[in-house]
């Protein structure tokens, strides 16, 4: 379903999260066009983490008509109305998803970054990215910080903060972003690095 890391997706966190809180799901309702990575790739997983499974388990039968109608309007071109509808009947299923199998199982997370997928491709890059951001928290208890999955989704939300185009809104949710980031691939990471980079040069005097 996406020309990006191969990980089939089946999204507000709060900056408590990352210091051990908890969060909701954004209230807002795409996936990758396949353009190519504008920042830079985080350090390979761990040699321990070969083994694990690379991908997230398939929808359940019941489900794999609706995903599929879903993931046939990420094909562009894109159209409004497509994915408005799309962007319905993913929270239906993120609802019934919820209510069956609990919100940390892996079929409602991989229906929440659908729904992430969907709001970038309707435009709005700040949902997308907090849609990231909560995709990441429910990844993180699922796979943990490292694994290959977790670390895709880190990628995929900094690429969607770096689509806001206020830079008062990007700055607003760095912190949250960084502290993602500083779990997921450490403190001094490509990623951590690039981040406090266009950070400072948003809050700059010559940036206004």
């Amino acid at each position: 379903m996406t020309e990006e890391p191969q990980f089939a997706p089946w999204g507000v966190v709060s900056a408590g999260f990352w210091a051990g809180g908890t969060s909701a799901p954004p209230t807002t309702a795409g996936l990758p066009d396949g353009q190519a990575s504008a920042h830079p790739m985080l350090a390979p997983a761990a040699a321990h983490e070969s083994a694990e499974p690379q991908q997230p388990p398939p929808p359940p039968e019941e489900y794999r008509e609706r995903v599929a109608a879903i993931t046939s309007t990420f094909a562009p071109p894109h159209d409004t109305q497509r994915l408005a509808w799309a962007a319905i009947q993913a929270e239906r299923l993120d609802q019934e998803a919820t209510a069956t199998y609990g919100a940390a199982h892996t079929h409602t997370i991989s229906v929440r970054e659908l729904r992430g997928w969907i709001a970038r491709l309707q435009g709005d890059p700040e949902a997308a990215t907090h849609w990231d951001l909560h995709v990441i928290q429910l990844q993180v208890a699922t796979w943990g910080t490292h694994h290959t999955i977790t670390r895709a989704s880190a990628q995929r939300a900094v690429r969607h903060w770096t689509e806001i185009s206020d830079p008062a809104t990007r700055v607003a949710l760095s912190k949250q972003l960084l502290g993602m980031l500083v779990a997921v691939s450490g403190e001094n990471s490509g990623l951590s690095r690039h981040v406090r980079k266009l950070v400072r040069r948003a809050q700059s005097p010559a940036a206004r």
